[in-house]
């Protein structure tokens, strides 16, 4: 299964929001926390154990909601993207 790394942006203003490691092709459905590169107070997340310790994924610009907490194979936290708030590009 390949990998690549693409940057999702705000559909509303384009920001920036996380820089991502996605596995295998298809739509992006959900953000794994560990799977997260950038930002660096996004990625530190990841010593998080419960889904309410987690925010809301939003733009840091315009407050546009992306993803909401979730968590997939019984522990491992995620977001769970809101389709339609966000935009993806091929990442660096």
């Amino acid at each position: 299964m390949a990998s690549q790394t693409i940057d999702i942006l705000c559909s509303q203003c384009g920001t920036f929001i996380v820089r991502y490691k996605k596995k295998g092709s298809g739509q992006l459905i959900r953000l794994y926390l560990d799977m997260i590169k950038e930002p660096d107070f996004i990625s530190r997340l990841k010593s998080f154990s419960s889904k309410s310790d987690l925010q809301v994924l939003a733009c840091i610009n315009c407050g546009n909601r992306v993803g909401l907490p979730s968590i997939h194979g019984g522990d491992r936290l995620a977001y769970r993207m809101i389709k339609g708030s966000f935009r993806r590009k091929r990442g660096n």
